[in-house]
Order: structure tokens, then sequence, then C-alpha cells
């Protein structure tokens, strides 16, 4: 099987794409009489010559999040030329909250523009992205997600298949702990977190804990400093970390005594696994909110509803018993860390993959005829 994928992501920002196009890449690569390859999104909208040789050779092409545009004009040119082209996202965009950047682009079609003195100032863009977005759902043959609640949301508008974010172990598992003085809480994540701070009842937890505990500092990491700054605690008990590379993270995983994974509201609940999931791969005890995401790794760490006091009761047992939680840390939640490893499961992502072809063979979305030539130029038009 020849698999393409397109991804959205721009160095700055590459996350999303090492879970969803990178990594089972990277596996796929290693089975045989299977290859994937990596086309940037605007590489393929404009059917350059990188992306046009990958696309040819193709059975299937996964399109990554950006259904607009020129890449719908895209998605149609290669399904006219008998690929089946299916979308991959890991996002309820149509629930972005206000605190999240991204926001403005989904639900309210502006653009930031840069102004005087470094004001920034909103342009409306010249289409929906939403309704271009549920169009490009409808366009492609089948939609994969991570998750569960993901799919349901979706069900009535794409043919939706589960594929989880797998981690590639070799990043983690050759690892070791950085030793540090006292106990350091840890999390990290991306700008779209706030919510997940303000509204769980976390915040007042982690203050009536460093009240009591001297020795507890809480890590915050990435690039949302709005974060650290509310951040109820005293200086010396709170610790900010810049964003770092992917490659870099797992080290930076490695100074957690305790995994923190808070979520608040309906767009935390679709967000999939991967912090408990990188948690339990660097036998760190965990604790997070109860809901969807972490639901089928409950027995591997602690989930809480959000109420200070069932985070505080939860944090402050772990801390007591740090040592005994470490322990079991690192055996049925670790043996199951590996137990999701890409390479373990890259058989299953196949699976569905052919699943998707075999569909879109008997029922596809354009007759097989020769389509025009598919250039920049015409893309544009």
């Amino acid at each position: 099987m020849d698999i393409v994928y397109v991804y959205a992501d721009t160095p700055e920002e590459w996350n999303c794409s090492e879970w969803r196009c990178a990594i089972p890449a990277r596996a796929i690569n290693k089975t045989a009489g299977n290859r994937a390859q990596l086309v940037w999104i605007e590489d393929f909208s404009l059917n350059r010559p990188q992306a046009r040789a990958a696309c040819t050779t193709a059975d299937l092409i996964v399109v990554q999040r950006n259904l607009f545009g020129r890449v719908l004009q895209a998605i149609s040119y290669w399904q006219a030329q008998g690929k089946a082209v299916i979308a991959d996202f890991d996002d309820a965009y149509d629930l972005l909250p206000e605190t999240v950047g991204a926001h403005y682009f989904w639900r309210r079609a502006l653009t930031p523009q840069p102004g005087p003195n470094g004001q920034i100032t909103w342009r409306k863009l010249p289409f929906d992205p939403l309704v271009e977005f549920k169009r490009g759902l409808r366009l492609v043959h089948a939609t994969t997600v991570p998750s569960k609640q993901l799919a349901a949301d979706w069900q009535d508008v794409t043919d939706v298949h589960i594929v989880p974010n797998y981690l590639d172990l070799e990043k983690y598992i050759f690892v070791q702990r950085r030793p540090h003085e006292g106990i350091i809480l840890g999390w990290g994540g991306s700008v779209s977190h706030l919510d997940s701070f303000t509204g769980s009842g976390i915040f007042r937890a982690l203050a009536r804990i460093v009240a009591v505990h001297k020795e507890v500092r809480v890590l915050i990491c990435g690039s949302d400093t709005r974060i650290f700054d509310q951040l109820p605690l005293p200086p010396e008990h709170k610790i900010y970390q810049p964003f770092v590379p992917f490659a870099r993270w797992p080290q930076v995983l490695a100074s957690f005594d305790i995994g923190l994974a808070p979520l608040h509201g309906a767009y935390d609940q679709r967000r999939s696994w991967i912090k408990a999931l990188e948690y339990m791969a660097m036998k760190i005890p965990w604790v997070g909110t109860q809901g969807a995401p972490y639901h089928d790794l409950a027995a591997y760490g602690w989930l809480v509803p959000n109420d200070p006091a069932a985070w505080e009761h939860a944090l402050r047992t772990i801390i007591d018993h740090l040592e005994e939680y470490r322990a079991r840390a690192a055996l049925e939640p670790y043996l199951q860390g590996l137990m999701l490893s890409v390479d373990v499961n890259v058989d299953r992502i196949l699976a569905t993959y052919e699943d998707i072809i075999l569909a879109a063979q008997r029922r596809p979305r354009h007759k097989r005829k020769p389509a025009a030539a598919h250039s920049a130029d015409r893309v544009g038009q």
C-alpha cells in the first residue's frame, strides 16, 4: 500500500502533524510492502512537482485538517484520477472557545493582520472555514479522527473511522529521569488549554497544596504564558519552560514527578489521550479530569471530577506516597503504554486504510474519467 500524508503544520507549530502524519508514516515505512510519504499541504494544493509525483503512485491520500480553498480542488482532482482521498483532523473546530486563538479563524472567519505600532487588526476572510470544512468532509471518501467523541459528532457528515494517536516509543523509553530537588507537578501543551486550567478547579487545588507542601513546584511548559501567569502560586513555587521542538519534549517530561491532565468544557472533551499516554510511557503517575479523552486509560491513572477538593485530594495522596505511586506507574501503566505504541498498532492503521480504499472503489465519489490538468493556475480560478 502506498500512502501519502498531506500535512498542515508549519515548522514553527509542529505537533499535530507529528502525531497524525509523521509518526504513522515512519511506522508504515518499517513494514513490508508498504510505503508512506509526507507532502506539505501547500505543495499539494498547488500541485507542485514533489506533491504530484507522490500522489501519482498513491493508493490513499490523507489530507490533514485544512479543507478549504485550493485544497478542495486538489482533492477533487485526485479523486478523478481514481485515488482514494480521506481527511484527518483531531480538533473540535466548531467548539473552539474564545480563549483559543484559532477561534477567530474557524468560528468567525477572521484572520489577523499586523497594524501600526505592532497592533493586530482583523480582516474578514472571503470564505467561511467551517462551511468549507464541512463541504470537504462530504467530498472525501472517509475521515479519520483520534477521538470517539469527534467520531460521534461528525458521523452524519462523513464516513468516520477512529485512528488513535499512538506513541513513537523510541522517543520516550530511553530517556532517563532528570534529578531535581523537591517534587514537580508538570504539564505541557499548546495555546488552546487556558480553559482547561481556569475551569477545572486545579488552580485552587494547587494553591492549597503548595501552602502545605513547601517542596512542591508546578512546571508549566509550552508557548502559552497565560497559564503560568494566572497560576496563583508564589514565584518560588512555579516554573515556566518555553516551547521546545517535539524531539526535545520527552527530555522535559523526564523532570515531571506527577503529570497533570486537566480538561474543561465541550471542546476539551474532544481531545485525544496523548497526555496520559505520554505519562504512562515515561512511568509518571498522573491525575486527569474525568471524561471521554482519558476514559479508556482510567485504570492507569487517577481521574477526578472538576472540583478543587477532588484535585487536591488526588494530588496530595500521590505526593504523600510518591514512591509507591512511582512503582505502580512502572508496572501496568507503563506496559499498557508500550502496547499503545505505533509499531504495535500499525497493522490496525493499515487495515483501516485498506477498508477505506475498498469502500472507495465500490462507491467512488467521482466517475473514473480523465480530468483536466491540475495546475497552480487552474486551482486558483
